[in-house]
């Protein structure tokens, strides 16, 4: 007599954790998909571009004054240009670059202390 096969019934239903990490994984997808939607529509600032005195300190005979070029825009500055005056003496530096919502350092050389004294500004950029 020859053995029974069984029949081969429906297969099992999917488990609830296996409905949930794929809920959860769909979510997670569709609001990756959001906020990089928001991103590319949204209204972007410009640039806005500000300098500030951070240190200064004696070297070598002249003085070394450490600016902080800080960027609260949405867009990222290229070839910026800082200067800074004391007096009758101006001291230029250029950035490569700061990025959106990003701060990047610079030193500018006087001949006198800077601090409390020293104009700074950023008289330009380029948009990249």
């Amino acid at each position: 007599m020859a053995a029974a096969r069984k029949k081969p019934g429906p297969p099992p239903a999917p488990a609830l954790l296996e409905w949930a990490m794929g809920g959860l994984g769909a979510l997670i997808v569709l609001a990756v998909l959001a906020v990089v939607l928001v991103e590319a529509i949204g209204p972007r600032a410009p640039a806005a571009l500000e300098a500030r005195l951070q240190s200064a300190r004696p070297a070598a005979g002249r003085w070394l004054a450490e600016v902080e070029v800080a960027n609260t825009g949405d867009r990222t500055a290229a070839a910026v240009e800082i200067e800074g005056r004391l007096g009758s003496e101006t001291a230029t530096a250029t950035l490569d670059y700061v990025p959106a919502h990003g701060r990047e350092t610079v030193v500018l050389t006087f001949d006198a202390d800077p601090r409390g004294a020293v104009n700074l500004s950023v008289p330009g950029w380029s948009e990249p």
